[in-house]
């Protein structure tokens, strides 16, 4: 009986450290690193932090990180502290280079009104991306309609790392709505508790769930923004276009919005989507010209909600709620070349092939379960853009298109 309580009282004494320990240990990190809208010279990085907390991130073209520099989660003039989630953006990069990176949280307290208290950091692992340019790898993956579906998210993270495209393109409805800060951040970026984008980064495109949730209008926390200066301020508003080239590929994102009229009762006349798929219009005739999409050998836009409503076969068609908009958008990408539109919504996969009035080729990828979830992957092979649509539920290849490189048509108004 002494020895048993002898040993229990050992076991006792050994686990009160062991406890004090693990709560000194505990991650300063709640989530990955989430890297997010990459262009030639500039990227993001979001992470999920146990607050209140600051930090940076260490990059440079050396993996040891050597000669890096640091940039802080910042709001000119003061550096971010932050309860829940930290982001970095890093502007000042080469075109086509690959960086290497770790990102930085630091504890903070604040004792009185005088004084701050900075703990030391706690680093990730070492990461790596490439940026986008003209002679960047001629690549990229979709993925659309996952609605905070953990199984789902699984399926096609698990796709996108045996793809391991350079940049991914989130085509909308990533949630079914944002209730609250930390389930924004558990639905974006710790669904599945695994790394979706450390060595990748995300182009996001809204879907109309994208607009739906009490916290939605503080979305740009979790889901960052385009940098003010990639763009003309008469378009500042439209934070979630870009026109990127990834290689030979121009990859053209737009917002369809909501899909409810802006008089809809269900909106209350807090929306006011129909001028702002408007300013879209002009912004992506300016886009199509400029020289970078212009000499592209290959252009793909995206969308979230389908620009053809099938109707006795695949008929050019026109958003329910705003037919104008959709009608322009599909003839600027008549006259400029524009081969492939890719899109999401209905949750089933469909493929529109082009017609003679449409000389684009228009997908739907599937969605929101695994069984009817797609991923798109797109790459130039031996001169032609090949796109292949994979079923996630057992890895097939439902379809595989060849495009030519584009030439420019002549306005058919």
């Amino acid at each position: 009986m002494k020895h048993i309580l002898s040993l229990l009282t050992l076991i006792a004494v050994l686990t009160v450290p062991l406890y004090a320990d693990d709560a000194e240990k505990t991650s300063l990190f709640t989530t990955p690193v989430f890297l997010q809208i990459p262009s030639e010279t500039s990227i993001g990085a979001v992470w999920g932090v146990n607050g209140p907390a600051a930090g940076f991130v260490e990059y440079s073209t050396n993996e040891d990180l050597s000669d890096a520099k640091r940039v802080y989660a910042c709001v000119p003039p003061l550096r971010s502290i932050q309860e829940k989630v930290l982001s970095v953006r890093i502007r000042g990069l080469e075109p086509n280079t690959k960086y290497y990176y770790r990102a930085a949280t630091m504890p903070v307290d604040y004792p009185n009104a005088y004084h701050v208290k900075v703990g030391k950091p706690e680093f990730s692992a070492v990461h790596s991306f490439t940026t986008m340019g003209e002679k960047a790898q001629s690549s990229f993956a979709v993925i659309n309609d996952t609605h905070s579906e953990y199984d789902t998210v699984k399926a096609v993270h698990k796709k996108l790392k045996a793809l391991q495209p350079p940049v991914v393109i989130w085509n909308g409805d990533a949630a079914d709505q944002y209730k609250s800060e930390e389930k924004t951040i558990n639905s974006i970026l710790n669904l599945t508790g695994r790394a979706m984008a450390e060595n990748y980064a995300f182009l996001f495109v809204p879907g109309n769930h994208d607009y739906r949730g009490a916290w939605v209008r503080n979305l740009d926390t979790v889901l960052l923004t385009r940098n003010p200066e990639e763009r003309d301020s008469k378009y500042w508003a439209l934070g979630r276009n870009f026109a990127v080239r990834q290689g030979d590929i121009a990859l053209i994102g737009l917002d369809t919005g909501e899909s409810k009229s802006d008089d809809n009762p269900d909106l209350q006349g807090l929306a006011e989507f129909e001028s702002y798929r408007e300013l879209q219009t002009q912004w992506l005739k300016e886009t199509l010209e400029r020289p970078e999409i212009k000499s592209a050998p290959f252009i793909v836009a995206f969308c979230h909600i389908p620009m053809i409503i099938p109707r006795d076969g695949a008929e050019p068609g026109q958003f329910v709620w705003s037919r104008a908009t959709s009608y322009q958008w599909g003839q600027l990408f008549s006259q400029h070349g524009v081969q492939v539109v890719i899109t999401a919504h209905k949750h089933r996969y469909r493929c529109d092939e082009p017609t003679e009035d449409r000389p684009w080729t228009h997908f739907v990828g599937g969605g929101k379960s695994p069984k009817t979830a797609t991923v798109f992957h797109g790459t130039v092979e031996d001169g032609k853009l090949i796109i292949r649509v994979y079923r996630i539920e057992d890895d097939s290849i439902i379809k595989e298109v060849k495009f030519e490189k584009r030439k420019l048509l002549a306005p058919s108004f």
